[in-house]
């Protein structure tokens, strides 16, 4: 997404296809990483991140790509996401732990052992539940 500012009036281009841009020289780990941002006028979340993990997540949630840089080899450098709505990223406190009642620890416990019984025995032929 372009944004053109020319005096008080703002622009907003869309980019239908992927742009790319060779890079000579591969980032070090200390050089990658992740920016978000927010425009209020549009509404809009977008992230630029050189750091797979990152925009692999970005792809699962849904967050729509409007942007990849290549190295020269052809691997991926870095990709830029739009959330396409302002409800792409929540800010929660990092120190807050849920508390589960006996109750529903119970119910949890429950239902991971019955997950992991289902995917301990669907490679096997037979039930061996004996």
């Amino acid at each position: 997404m372009e944004v053109i500012t020319v005096g008080d009036k703002r622009k907003t281009t869309e980019v239908d296809e992927d742009y790319s841009f060779v890079s000579n020289n591969k980032l070090t780990q200390f050089e990658r990483e992740l920016v978000i941002n927010y425009c209020e006028y549009d509404k809009v979340w977008v992230a630029e991140t050189s750091i797979p993990k990152f925009w692999r997540r970005f792809e699962k949630k849904g967050w729509i790509c409007t942007g990849t840089q290549y190295y020269a080899d052809g691997t991926v450098c870095s990709k830029t996401f739009t959330s396409g709505n302002s409800k792409g990223i929540s800010i929660t406190d990092p120190n807050k732990t849920r508390v589960l009642t006996d109750e529903q620890r119970a119910a949890a416990a429950e239902r991971f052992k019955t997950m992991w019984k289902k995917t301990n025995t669907e490679g096997e032929g037979a039930n061996d539940d004996e």
